[in-house]
């Protein structure tokens, strides 16, 4: 303010912003039309030169954003943003997280089905594992039944006690097709029901009992779930990982699309040569 008062003028100061450069010869600084009030203000303590931010890399909304789908921060990279790290570091954790739940799952998965083969099931041949379903079953149910009471008789002699889990098979297929409690082969409806209990009850070689380990079927349903838990963690860890290449995506895409904005200054003599200005210009580059 005590320069102002030597000078007798005011010192004007404005924010000028527009989205295209200011003219040059506003900018032109000449002997003869610098101010002296500007000169001096030059060699102020708190004054400093005019500040550039340089245009980002030429690179398209559309393929920063192509980049970052396929790896997650390279369109970042492309940008020269240090943001590309986070989104590369989130894209490791999240591939580390799913392949070490996969193979913990994977694990438990064996060791259930060792555990069954083991103390449930009624080892008859060969092992054969069966079906996602199948375990899950014997989870669930003390004892399979049989599925042939009588081998010496033709056809298939189903179990009926509905406390086995074939035994409820049968039990619902002759609710189903409505069979006739004293109907055998060659009932019409005694033969379908028969079809839909070969079809759904297990046979020979996937048979299990439970009631001879005591405990063992809680222990059985422990491991099963604790798998089940290690495979939905690993679903979980994927959806992270696409949402990652998502959010990646669009924040390279709306980057881009920002990228070219620079800001000029300048100090320029005032209105009336008696004052400054200070002139800022916000520049937007091609898209």
């Amino acid at each position: 303010m005590r320069l102002l008062r030597r000078q007798g003028g005011w010192l004007f100061g404005g924010l000028l912003l527009c989205s295209a450069p200011v003219p040059p010869a506003l900018f032109a600084q000449t002997s003869h039309t610098v101010n002296p009030l500007a000169s001096r203000a030059m060699n102020w303590p708190g004054y400093a030169p005019p500040v550039i931010v340089a245009d980002a890399p030429s690179i398209g909304p559309g393929n920063a954003a192509l980049r970052s789908a396929l790896i997650p921060g390279a369109g970042q990279y492309a940008l020269q943003q240090n943001r590309s790290w986070v989104y590369v570091g989130l894209e490791v954790i999240g591939w580390g997280f799913y392949a070490d739940r996969r193979r913990s799952g994977a694990g438990l998965r064996r060791e259930y089905r060792d555990y069954a083969w083991q103390e449930g099931r009624l080892e008859a041949g060969s092992r054969v594992d069966g079906d996602f379903d199948y375990y899950e079953t014997l989870s669930k149910w003390d004892r399979s039944g049989g599925f042939d009471l009588d081998a010496g008789l033709a056809g298939v002699q189903p179990e009926e006690d509905p406390t086995a889990y074939n035994g409820l098979i049968w039990s619902r297929a002759v609710g189903i097709y409505s069979v006739d409690p004293a109907a055998g082969p060659g009932d019409a409806r005694y033969d379908d029901a028969i079809r839909y209990y070969e079809e759904r009850a297990y046979g020979p070689g996937f048979l299990w009992d439970w009631t001879g380990s005591p405990g063992a079927r809680a222990t059985y349903a422990g491991i099963i779930e604790s798998s089940d838990e290690r495979f939905r963690q690993a679903r979980n860890a994927l959806g992270f990982v696409i949402a990652n290449h998502l959010v990646s995506a669009v924040d390279a895409f709306v980057s881009a699309r920002a990228r070219g904005v620079r800001i000029e200054s300048r100090i320029l003599p005032g209105p009336t040569e008696t004052g400054l200005t200070f002139a800022a210009t916000l520049i937007r580059g091609r898209q």
